[in-house]
């Protein structure tokens, strides 16, 4: 019997090398299918922007010249990592919202609500965080992307405002001190095999957890092929409704990004896809 692995993302909403991680996840999705589990605890990366440092990306300024910093820096990563980003018009921070703490203690409200969307919840906070520049750090856009997928507003907001909500998100802290995160994104990989669990920090190519993965279970978990076709992308963005072409690209075995791109624009102009431009990217969904 296969192992079962079970990946624990330690991440913030906004951070911009989590949201590069998400083609890896794709590819770990249709390469190990139903072997890995992910799950996600909150960092708080940013406690208050105006006590917030970050020379090694060049982010000092505080909440009236942190936007313009921080936008240079998801564009150097986003050349890196290649996941669609939106600079025109980013404005998260400001003196009335100076944390990410908000986006964070939004998505326990989300796992209180309905722990089945609430991983949905994470993806559309990062969604408009990154690539529509909304202030998700203001708890009426919270709310509103809550309930585009499907969390119920009443209880939702209820949940947002909860000494319960609060006390998860703290708890979410101390897990991130008792593994020793520094920085984000940071993945704890565990087998229920008998390998010692393996604690990786930073931005991880899809081959590293290849690696680890092999290593935890003995070499008895390997890769399965996952060639492109259009039930299989169908079946992916059943999961996750809107995909960047980094994320399709990823997850299937393509020979080249031409192929990926060529076979997504065959799609698109059959209007199965739906394509939606973001800088020099897109994303794609289902067609209506």
């Amino acid at each position: 019997m296969k192992n079962h692995i079970t990946i624990t993302n330690f991440t913030d909403p906004v951070c911009i090398w989590c949201w590069g991680t998400e083609p890896i996840f794709r590819a770990l999705e249709t390469h190990y299918p139903n072997l890995i589990e992910f799950r996600y605890v909150m960092g708080g990366l940013v406690d208050d922007i105006n006590n917030f440092s970050d020379p090694g990306n060049g982010i000092d300024a505080g909440a009236k010249g942190a936007n313009e910093q921080i936008v240079a820096h998801w564009l150097e990563a986003a050349h890196h990592h290649r996941m669609p980003v939106k600079p025109e018009g980013f404005h998260l921070f400001s003196d009335e919202f100076p944390s990410t703490y908000p986006q964070n203690i939004a998505y326990k409200a989300a796992q209180l609500v309905d722990p089945n969307k609430a991983d949905a919840y994470l993806r559309r906070v990062r969604e408009a965080t990154l690539t529509e520049a909304k202030v998700t750090g203001n708890p009426d856009v919270l709310i509103e992307l809550a309930c585009e997928v499907g969390l119920e507003r009443a209880a939702f907001s209820k949940a947002l405002k909860s000494k319960e909500v609060e006390q998860a998100f703290h708890e979410d802290l101390r897990l991130n001190h008792a593994a020793g995160v520094e920085v984000f994104p940071s993945f704890l990989v565990e087998s229920d095999g008998e390998g010692e669990p393996v604690l990786l920090r930073g931005y991880i190519p899809y081959e590293k957890f290849k690696t680890v993965i092999r290593s935890l279970t003995q070499g008895s978990l390997v890769p399965t092929p996952a060639p492109p076709s259009k039930e299989a992308l169908q079946d992916l963005l059943g999961k996750h409704p809107r995909l960047a072409f980094e994320e399709v690209f990823k997850a299937f075995d393509f020979a080249s990004r031409e192929q990926a791109h060529l076979f997504l624009e065959d799609l698109i102009s059959k209007q199965i896809l739906i394509k939606e431009e973001v800088g020099p990217s897109y994303f794609v969904r289902m067609g209506l």
